[in-house]
């Protein structure tokens, strides 16, 4: 009867968590310093070092980029689909443990309910208005990290924070969207600004 009993709470718990995200995450419009924003996102590197060096998850990487991270070469978006082991990592001249800390702004030109999907190889860590729109804490090949829906309340920029990182081999960043119900495609880099 206790078993049951467990088995039954832990099936309403995992029912209340499925409803409530089932809501759209509700986005606020950013007001961006500059009206004329520059296309791309800025973008901060730290490097780990050797290939079995200091990254292996989202912690270390955020830990690295608090300790040394540096200017560089702004992203031209969300773009960067999957490139060889020997390619370097998004703008860094490295191709492995690397980790990045991404801001910038993203602009919807239409309210209304869309979905969004972030691609990582390896972590990713992506918040759109404060609200996390991808997350994967570890290692892992070109994949989808998650599917989300967003309420974009007006048209505008909407404020755009990711932490990154790549520890070894293939690596990619990317990002789909879509008005709920019309498809998803890659969002254009120029829906970013910095």
């Amino acid at each position: 009867m206790r078993v049951i009993r467990t088995a039954a709470l832990a099936a309403s718990a995992l029912l209340v968590a499925v409803a409530a995200q089932a809501a759209p995450l509700k986005l606020q419009p950013a007001k961006p310093l500059s009206a004329n924003l520059k296309p791309g996102l800025s973008v901060r590197y730290a490097w780990g070092g050797p290939p079995l060096a200091k990254i292996d998850n989202l912690t270390e990487a955020r830990d690295l980029l608090a300790l040394e991270a540096k200017p560089g070469k702004p992203l031209r978006g969300l773009d960067y689909a999957d490139r060889s082991e020997f390619e370097p990592t998004l703008t860094h001249k490295e191709h492995y443990n690397v980790a990045a800390d991404i801001r910038g702004y993203m602009k919807f030109e239409e309210p209304g309910i869309y979905e969004i999907e972030t691609w990582s190889n390896d972590g990713i860590d992506a918040r759109l208005s404060g609200q996390q729109v991808g997350l994967w804490l570890t290692r892992q090949s070109c994949s989808a990290n998650q599917r989300v829906e967003v309420e974009v309340p007006e048209p505008g920029w909407y404020k755009l924070e990711i932490t990154y990182f790549q520890k070894y081999m293939n690596k990619c960043l990317m990002m789909k969207w879509g008005k709920k119900g019309s498809g998803m495609n890659w969002v254009p880099n120029s829906a970013f600004g910095r």
